[in-house]
């Protein structure tokens, strides 16, 4: 491999400087050059050196100045202050936080290229003003009028007219933020630049400052490099390659296709693949320390390389190629002469999970993710358990949410008197408190990954605990939650080892002015190079290009320049990319890989990715009846008509749920889920009928109107019902279930006051419905009808009809089983039927659901595996096995009347003439019995299938019926 570029350097340095640079200052983009430079110092003097000072760009401008960078948060607080006062708009700080974030990044780009903010943010409906503005050349003017020409035409359109007006304020917020962070001694990184580079004099610390490894410069930068190199102080040396910048002398023959721009690659080819050029040429402004001419040290992106392009079609794929390229030809040998380089940084895991044991020596630059480690999740458990687990006004904490708590791995470290104790303190403290009771029990552990988590994690609730006690974070706790899981989200923790041993793991950035002989990069895809390049802005593109501002051209630019500059001195490239067009991913290789193909010369190979194990879908497997099962089975004297429709729905649920007794996982509770809000409707309907008919046998109109017309007495009687069901409505999704389950109530009110009067016979557990049901099974299981069950005797026994049909084939005994079937109803009531004018029993289910699309045609569908997903029969079977049950009870049904099933569909029900009474092919079922021998033979076969030896329990073949089931995952779906 040719010298580095910073053995360039670094040899430069030794021949001008000598060995004492004490008073020299070099100054590179980032820290980690740094490292390498001073290594090469110390060899190529082969004495003692005085090493100089090293400091980041940032360092110098922060040097010369009282302003300290302010924290990123307080600086989102404080832009959000200014703009409220400067607009008027009461917008809170969780909405604006987005807002702010890109207003500070504009206003920091205006600093940094030292731009007149009142020009920027001028009043655009003054458009007729451009004229007499003389500081503005010709192209500024015509690029403006392009502008404010798209605003000419719809002028008084709403959406332009508050984008407009916002503008408008955007120079007064500047203008207020700037002074109140000045007030405060602290600034954001554009502003203290600009201040710096504004000052007339500066107090200069070093004798020299060499500026080494620099590309596209801002403004601030350029006056700063201006000011030193007059006074005699800068010296400047710049990595390039004549591949994509010429230099100086090679310029003015250099054809349109290879032109710059601040030391990045512009090409205008016939490709189109990068950016246009810019007017500024950093190394005729700052003329270099190192040779222009010399081809050793500015000409090896021609040299022969070996670049390969290797497709995938995963990310994981990528990363456990890095295992394989590392071990081939011994990669890992050549130390850090080898980078691993990703453009996406978030395959660091798998990367670092695939890595060799071979490559023993490895160093990260990149940082573990914070949101990642154990101590994140606690924290947003934590947050979970203070905010929506608290009831009673914070007096008591939820169990539910207690549970999950205790249930985190470090939960045991925590004080247990704490939960009561921290429901009466701010909850940043608290949950900071506890944090540094699981740093403190983990010390002993020795985990350095479980103790840099836990301090980085103190570290940020400590500083929003600070900004909150001052006065310059007000939000409430779920917008505090949100803010710490953001600043969670793009933390990570710094790996420790020594930086210039081992194989190299960076991303892009880190990469700038160090130099590989072996480079693979990873994730080269557009979008990750050049990395999110979006025009996210107030300020519109056009306007920007006038002020000189940073545009889209050079962040592609600087990218370019990255990509380039990596590779110009490497000699064995290997560059993969996804392939794949799946979430999110355009499977498009990099505009900067295309560049190549077409203007390098270099010849390239490719190669793809291929998986070697081919997946095999997991199927479910049914569950035979041994004697196991068969004794479970036996076990059961009770079955509900929900077990039923699960057994019809999937077997092989049933099994898991009434067999095997796997319990699905329990709901949220404050989530409230389908379920939950049923039950909390139900119990309210139940409180305002049993309050009704405690005073009164029948149920009037004026009954149900003194809860219509008084809507406190309405959102009381569902407050009692969250209580009962151990649920408060004391966050934003809960009180939206409030009050849609208040409307819900008012509607079901509203359809009861059609039907007065009428009486309650019972409801909820008064109304326990239950009979005796006989059924044989045929010893040899012999198959009867088109659904593969036993056959039925013709002759059975049950308490609620006669079974008749069904052909005994086996001689040998049959089996007898006896069951408990039924369950509890929501509501029995009796009413005078509008049709016939005598009195009809009506079994009444609340649904909160969806209506069926359209109802059943008979009463095999109830049954048909294949329907009981589309047309909701489940609800038939409930509703009309508990009519049968009703009609022949000698308890609810002594005067004989007709029976009916009622479901009554709160959502889609209207308010006049709605008839809830079920219907059969659209024809309603005003008297049950109708329907009894046909019900009955089909649930008997329905119940020796259960019971029969010969039938396992099946999964269904059904797989949109797995999508809710909780059981879903023990069938490997």
């Amino acid at each position: 491999m040719n010298k580095t570029f910073l053995e360039y350097v670094a040899e430069d340095i030794i021949s001008k400087y000598g060995t004492d640079l004490s008073r020299i200052a070099v100054v590179f983009p980032n820290k980690r050059a740094a490292l390498f430079l001073n290594e090469h110092l110390a060899r190529i003097a082969g004495q003692p050196v005085w090493s100089p000072a090293y400091i980041t760009i940032s360092d110098l401008f922060r040097q010369h100045t009282d302003l300290k960078t302010a924290d990123p948060i307080k600086l989102i607080c404080d832009i959000h202050k200014s703009f409220t006062k400067c607009t008027g708009i009461d917008e809170t700080l969780d909405h604006f936080y987005g807002w702010g974030q890109l207003l500070l990044a504009d206003f920091d780009d205006i600093d940094k290229n030292m731009a007149d903010a009142d020009s920027i943010f001028c009043n655009l409906k003054d458009i007729h003003e451009l004229d007499d503005i003389s500081y503005l050349d010709d192209e500024q003017k015509e690029m403006l009028a392009r502008f404010f020409a798209n605003f000419s035409d719809d002028i008084d359109s709403e959406l332009k007219k508050r984008f407009l007006s916002l503008w408008s304020h955007f120079g007064d917020i500047y203008h207020d933020y700037n002074r109140r962070l000045t007030e405060q001694g602290i600034g954001y990184e554009g502003a203290i630049y600009r201040k710096v580079a504004s000052e007339q004099t500066l107090h200069l610390k070093y004798d020299k400052y060499l500026f080494v490894g620099f590309n596209l410069l801002q403004k601030v930068e350029r006056v700063l490099f201006s000011r030193l190199m007059k006074e005699g102080k800068a010296k400047f040396y710049w990595d390039f390659d004549e591949y994509y910048m010429p230099s100086p002398s090679q310029h003015l023959n250099t054809s349109p296709s290879q032109q710059l721009s601040g030391g990045a690659l512009v090409s205008s080819a016939p490709t189109n693949l990068t950016t246009s050029p810019s007017q500024h040429l950093n190394i005729s402004d700052f003329p270099n320390e190192l040779d222009n001419t010399d081809r050793d040290i500015y000409a090896n992106m021609r040299r022969p390389k070996r670049i390969r392009f290797i497709s995938s079609p995963t990310e994981n794929a990528q990363a456990r190629f890095a295992s394989n390229w590392l071990l081939e030809n011994h990669r890992y040998r050549a130390g850090r002469k080898t980078a691993i380089v990703m453009c996406d940084e978030s395959i660091l895991l798998p990367i670092m999970h695939s890595l060799p044991p071979e490559a023993d020596k490895v160093n990260i630059t990149s940082g573990f993710p914070l949101a990642m480690t154990p101590v994140a999740s606690l924290v947003m458990l934590l947050f979970d358990l203070y905010t929506l687990g608290l009831r009673k006004k914070g007096t008591t904490l939820n169990p539910h949410y207690l549970k999950k708590l205790m249930a985190h791995p470090y939960a045991h470290h925590l004080n247990t008197s704490t939960p009561q104790h921290l429901t009466t303190s701010p909850i940043l403290h608290h949950i900071a408190t506890l944090i540094k009771q699981v740093g403190i029990a983990t010390k002993p552990e020795g985990d350095p990954l479980t103790q840099e988590s836990v301090f980085r994690m103190y570290t940020i609730l400590n500083r929003l605990a600070t900004l909150a006690d001052s006065g310059d974070l007000l939000v409430d706790n779920t917008t505090l939650r949100r803010l710490v899981s953001q600043l969670v989200s793009s933390s990570s923790i710094p790996f420790h080892g020594e930086p210039v041993v081992g194989v190299q793991i960076m991303g892009v950035l880190e990469t700038r002015n160090i130099d590989f002989d072996n480079v693979l990069l990873l994730s080269c895809n557009e979008g990750n190079m050049p990395k999110g390049i979006n025009d996210s802005s107030f300020i519109p593109y056009t306007i920007r290009k006038a002020h000189h501002l940073t545009t889209i051209d050079n962040k592609v630019a600087i990218y370019s320049y990255y990509f380039h500059r990596l590779l110009q001195r490497a000699r064995d490239i290997t560059i993969a990319y996804n392939n794949s067009t799946d979430n999110g991913h355009t499977g498009e290789m990099s505009r900067f890989m295309l560049q190549l193909l077409v203007e390098s010369g270099q010849k390239i190979n490719h190669y793809s990715l291929t998986a070697k194990n081919h997946p095999t879908p997991l199927m479910p497997k049914p569950i035979q009846k041994d004697e196991a099962t068969l004794s479970k089975l036996q076990q059961i004297s009770h079955l509900s008509p929900s077990a039923l429709n699960t057994y019809i729905r999937c077997p092989l649920a049933f099994y898991y749920q009434y067999i095997a007794h796997i319990s699905e996982p329990a709901p949220d509770p404050e989530t409230i889920d389908n379920r939950l809000f049923g039950n909390i409707f139900h119990r309210a309907a139940y409180l305002i009928y049993k309050d009704i008919t405690d005073r009164s046998p029948l149920v009037e109109k004026a009954h149900i109107q003194a809860y219509l017309s008084n809507r406190t007495l309405l959102a009381n009687v569902v407050d009692r019902a969250f209580q009962a069901e151990q649920c408060t409505a004391n966050n934003g999704l809960q009180i939206i279930n409030r009050e849609v389950i208040i409307q819900y109530i008012t509607k079901l009110l509203k359809i009861d006051q059609q039907l007065c009067p009428f009486s309650i016979l019972a409801m909820e557990e008064e109304a326990k419905v239950y009979t005796s049901l006989s059924f044989t099974i045929p010893s040899e299981g012999a198959l009867v009808g088109g659904y593969g069950i036993p056959a039925i005797p013709t002759q059975p026994t049950c308490s609620i009809g006669a079974l008749k049909g069904g052909a005994l084939v086996s001689s040998a005994p049959d089996k007898h089983y006896s069951l408990t079937i039924g369950g509890i109803i929501d509501r029995l009531d009796i009413l005078t039927d509008k049709q016939t004018g005598k009195p009809r029993i009506r079994v009444v289910d609340y649904k909160t659901g969806n209506q069926p699309s359209s109802p059943i045609k008979n009463i095999d569908e109830i049954f048909d595996p294949n329907n009981i997903r589309s047309k909701h029969s489940n609800y038939y079977l409930q509703a009309i096995l508990y009519s049968l049950i009703v009609s022949r009870s000698k308890r609810w049904n002594t005067a004989n009347h007709p029976v009916s099933p009622a479901l009554l569909f709160i959502k889609q029900a209207a308010t006049n003439d709605y008839d809830s009474t079920l219907h059969i092919d659209k024809h309603p079922i005003s008297d049950v019995t109708v329907y009894e021998e046909e019900f009955l033979t089909k649930l008997k076969h329905t119940l020796a299938d259960i019971y029969s030896p010969d039938t396992p329990f099946t999964p269904t073949d059904d797989r949109k019926k797995c999508e809710l089931c909780p059981y879903r995952m023990l069938c490997g779906l």
